[in-house]
Order: structure tokens, then sequence, then C-alpha cells
């Protein structure tokens, strides 16, 4: 399974994260477009890591497991437990909507940003 496939994934995910923004467009679809961006570029730094696709949409579990192989990534673990918020209560109607505000977004996409960068800098040294 190639890891850059993953990658370009994700990319295309933050590009609409940010197109959806700059155009007013629903705050809580941008941030589920940066969870998925997130959970994307740290599946594919996982599958160049260790060969293996990693189950699972919880943020937190995999920036730990991909923390065995980057030790910096540890500096976004409370960002993560933020944006994972966005995964499903975005998705699906609720009885007690999730209210995203412009800044939640814009924190998102900058979350994400960071994310891949700091990833981006490991493969290089690599």
């Amino acid at each position: 399974m190639k890891y850059k496939e993953w990658f370009e994934m994700a990319k295309k995910d933050i590009r609409s994260a940010e197109i959806l923004y700059e155009h007013d467009g629903d705050n809580g679809i941008v941030c589920f477009h940066c969870q998925q961006a997130i959970e994307k570029y740290l599946k594919g730094f996982l599958i160049y890591a260790t060969g293996e696709l990693q189950e699972g949409h919880n943020l937190v579990r995999l920036c730990k497991k991909a923390m065995a192989y980057n030790k910096a990534l540890g500096e976004f673990i409370k960002d993560m437990a933020f944006v994972n918020t966005y995964y499903i209560e975005t998705r699906y109607p609720a009885e007690d909507p999730l209210l995203v505000s412009k800044e939640d977004a814009k924190e998102c996409i900058r979350i994400a940003m960071k994310v891949m960068e700091k990833i981006d800098e490991a493969m290089k040294t690599k």
C-alpha cells in the first residue's frame, strides 16, 4: 500500500476545507475535512513506517501510534482531541447539534496544516 496516495487524498481534504472556509461554507464540514486530512496523513505516515494500514478514525490513537516513529508528533495530542470531536458530530443530524464557529474551523485548518508539515519534515529526515 502506497503512503503517498494517502498523502495526496489528505491534501485534497485540506484544500476542500480551505475552499469551503474561504467561501463561508458550513464550518462543521470544514472541520470534518480537516479531521479527514489529519487521519489520512497519519495513516500514510504509519504505512510508511510500518508497512501496514492502521484501522480506525480516532486521531489521538493514531497520533500516539505515530509517536513511536516520531516523538515530535506528541505536541499535537491535545489538538487531536479537539479535531476528533468533528468526525461524527458534524456528519449526522443530532438532537443537540454541535455548533461550530468560524474560529473553530480556522483552528482545525491550522492544526491540520501543522500536522501535515511536521510529518513532511519527518519524512525528509529519513
